[in-house]
């Protein structure tokens, strides 16, 4: 009886083929990570499989190699957007679907026919999820870095201008009111920032990139008083390159967004436009938009401005438009096109090489609906 159901199950596998796996499709688009993938997408590898089956049923050993079908499966998957669940359901669809079709055909699946079709089906299903989970673990552990990196490069600001602060200290003391208990706290300060320094340096240049993936509470602020902050932040940079900081921005200007991320916008544009602006002259505006649905911010400087073989990347990551010597790692101008895009937001540069650049972006003024 078995070896009568085996062969009946191996004909309906290769006769029914093809109305096998319409009826399977039409159950899976009916998933929601399916809704909206075409015809060759869903279908892939699971004709593959069914061959697979097909081949355990007639030597009836139900040993059929499915790993590199259901891994790569699993892995198509994971690349489409489906959840682990969906996974899942999708080979039990496939299972149900035969069975159905086993039993309008008076094939009794028991014993050694169920035998090898569970254990295909259940093979494949463990071997898609291993490789689904695979690529979310590394998911995470990629954005993890991105995280450590993002939050490390916004670390490198604040570093410099505690050692400028540490500097300008250093030199302020006339000699006779440095006592060897401040002269030690001094050292101390100052060797702990450069500790830092380096090793958020060290840690920049092995991480991966940034992330997206963080916390953030959106309100309304007042963009010039965000804008005072940041400058106020920055303001020992500004004195160490002799450039003037300006905020041209109206008193009434507000904007839809996270105070901490409005502030990494700013600090990263402003820091970038000091490195590169030595005695020379900063004006940070903003204007509405669209009838005051959106705020048109701008930082403009009077630097060393960017080459028009490089200005197309100076928002990828990595990149820099510093000359030799200057460093940096390339990450704030990153950051900052991250975060406009996380408003939702737009960011463009104009820039002439000798006469300066200038960074316009735009932010929401009022929560979007």
């Amino acid at each position: 009886m078995d070896n009568l159901n085996l062969n009946s199950l191996f004909l309906l596998i290769k006769e029914r083929h093809d109305e096998l796996l319409a009826k399977w499709r039409q159950q899976v688009r009916q998933l929601p990570g399916a809704a909206n993938l075409d015809t060759p997408t869903i279908t892939n590898q699971v004709p593959e499989l069914l061959d697979s089956l097909a081949a355990a049923l007639k030597s009836a050993t139900g040993e059929q190699e499915t790993n590199a079908i259901s891994a790569e499966h699993g892995l198509l998957r994971w690349q489409a957007g489906f959840d682990v669940t969906e996974v899942v359901s999708e080979y039990n669809i496939l299972r149900q679907c035969l069975q159905d079709a086993a039993e309008s055909d008076g094939i009794v699946l028991i014993g050694k026919p169920l035998q090898i079709v569970n254990n295909v089906f259940d093979d494949a299903i463990g071997k898609a999820v291993k490789a689904f989970e695979t690529m979310m673990t590394i998911e995470l552990q990629h954005r993890h870095d991105e995280h450590m990196a993002f939050l490390l490069h916004d670390l490198r600001t604040p570093l410099e201008a505690l050692s400028l602060a540490t500097t300008l200290i250093e030199r302020s003391l006339p000699a006779e009111q440095t006592n060897a208990a401040v002269s030690s706290a001094l050292s101390v300060l100052r060797n702990n920032i450069n500790r830092l320094t380096a090793r958020v340096r060290h840690v920049l240049s092995t991480a991966s990139a940034f992330s997206k993936s963080f916390q953030s509470e959106f309100v309304t602020l007042n963009l010039r008083a965000e804008v005072d902050k940041v400058v106020r932040d920055l303001a020992l940079l500004a004195v160490s390159v002799e450039t003037q900081v300006r905020n041209e921005i109206d008193d009434g200007l507000e904007v839809y967004s996270d105070e901490i991320l409005l502030s990494q916008i700013l600090q990263n544009l402003l820091a970038n436009a000091l490195k590169f602006t030595s005695k020379g002259v900063i004006e940070i505006g903003a204007r509405q938009l669209n009838g005051g649905q959106a705020i048109e911010c701008w930082v403009k400087d009077s630097g060393q401005g960017i080459p028009a073989t490089k200005i197309d990347k100076v928002f990828e990551r990595f990149e820099t438009g510093s000359e030799p010597g200057q460093g940096g790692m390339g990450l704030g101008l990153a950051i900052v096109k991250e975060l406009v895009e996380l408003h939702k937001g737009e960011i463009h540069v104009e820039s002439e090489v000798g006469k300066g650049s200038t960074f316009t972006f735009v932010l929401p003024s009022k929560e979007q609906v």
